[in-house]
């Protein structure tokens, strides 16, 4: 957001933070949830269903509280007013991959990173009932002349985002937050 506000990027794209600042019009890109990644045989890859206590009898990797989303699981643990033992943080999925591959607990990743590289000893279970929805947004400081990359490139995130729709929205939202 920053970078934006202070003309050293032409394009944002983030899940959280971009909506909060009133000089970035921003636009939805799409929609995600968190996934469980645990190794094939572990107890909650047979269940048909688990629950946020469930999460809290294990050990827990994931992404560090200012990375993809991390706000929605601290807020679902707190919300059941459980405090989760989170044995590991880091900023890439493919270091919590490593870590669950090596036994240190099970990982809670974002659904896009899941990926087919799981195969074969680990599996992705869906946790959106517990973490909720995530969208991740593109933003543009208000006012900026945007560039044919900087169209082109939102057009690919998401069809919807035409440069026809970015000027409209540009020319509706001037001076508001979206």
């Amino acid at each position: 957001a920053h970078m934006l506000l202070d003309d050293v990027a032409e394009i944002g794209i983030a899940t959280e933070s971009l909506a909060n600042y009133p000089d970035l019009l921003t636009l939805p890109c799409y929609d995600w949830q968190h996934m469980l990644v645990v190794p094939k045989g572990h107890a909650l890859a047979k269940k048909k269903t688990f629950t946020i206590q469930d999460l809290a009898l294990e050990s827990l990797i994931t992404y560090h509280p200012t990375f993809t989303g991390r706000t929605r699981i601290d807020l679902a643990f707190r919300a059941a007013q459980i405090t989760p033992h989170v044995v590991l943080e880091a900023i890439d999925s493919d270091v919590i991959k490593t870590y669950v591959r090596s036994g240190l607990g099970i990982g809670i990743i974002a659904e896009m990173a899941a990926g087919k590289d799981l195969a074969p000893d680990l599996i992705a279970i869906p946790a959106g009932h517990l973490f909720g929805k995530n969208t991740t947004r593109i933003a543009f400081k208000r006012g900026n002349y945007l560039r044919d990359f900087a169209y082109a490139f939102s057009s690919y995130l998401n069809s919807s985002l035409s440069k026809e729709a970015i000027q409209k929205a540009m020319k509706n939202d001037a001076g508001a937050s979206s």
